[in-house]
């Protein structure tokens, strides 16, 4: 069996690729799949967006023996101690764009599951934690929880979130990601390294600490093959 790492970009996997030798699988599919020599890896590039994650992630359970899931990349902070190259590991996700609340649901709770947080694996969350003690960044890691929308936040929205849904972080895939994994019935945990404060000056910042923000992110990544 594989532990199967899934992203939204290809710069998110960049590092991690140089580091665990990962060479692209060629077979028909509309993502970028790679692997390690010994098969121990599975990883996926499935692109921006809830959809994009949910259909990328669902094709790599569906067609690899996937026995952990380890959702990377990026994310916006709205904690307010948060900077950028801070690192949270996802022990919650929560879709805050999903509303029926005109039918009597909580705000981010999905229909039929009624569930509106997917909880990360325990185990998975505290051998992640115990990675980045290893990997020794001198920067703020901690569990938390990241909010998912089909939407770069880059305003006050932020600060909305967070005293919404008491989030620590925004992106646009891992709550799908652990969606689809409440599904298939498989542990995963996701890694997220701040790259902007998702604030005015998220979209400059973004670019200007993506690759800051992707190397604290896979040293952790790295640390956490090692203990699963």
């Amino acid at each position: 069996m594989s532990i199967g790492i899934i992203c939204a970009m290809k710069s998110e996997l960049e590092v991690l690729k140089t580091e665990l030798n990962l060479v692209e699988v060629l077979i028909a599919s509309p993502w970028s799949v790679y692997t390690s020599e010994d098969n121990k890896v599975v990883a996926v590039i499935g692109g921006v967006g809830k959809v994009s994650a949910a259909a990328s992630l669902s094709y790599l359970l569906s067609s690899f023996d996937i026995e952990k899931i380890i959702g990377v990349g990026v994310a916006g902070g709205i904690a307010e101690d948060l900077l950028v190259g801070d690192v949270i590991i996802c022990s919650e996700a929560m879709q805050y764009d999903m509303d029926v609340t005109a039918f009597g649901y909580e705000p981010g709770m999905i229909p039929g599951l009624r569930l509106a947080i997917f909880e990360a694996n325990s185990k998975l969350v505290d051998a992640a934690m115990t990675a980045a003690n290893f990997a020794q960044i001198d920067v703020t890691i901690r569990k938390g929880r990241v909010l998912s929308g089909d939407k770069f936040i880059a305003s006050v929205e932020g600060s909305k979130l967070r005293q919404t849904f008491s989030g620590d972080c925004v992106d646009m895939e891992t709550a799908a990601w652990a969606h689809v994994a409440h599904l298939y019935k498989v542990p995963w945990v996701g890694i997220r390294s701040i790259s902007d404060q998702a604030d005015g000056e998220a979209p400059q910042n973004f670019t200007e600490f993506l690759e800051h923000a992707v190397c604290n992110m896979s040293m952790i990544i790295t640390h956490l093959l090692r203990l699963v």
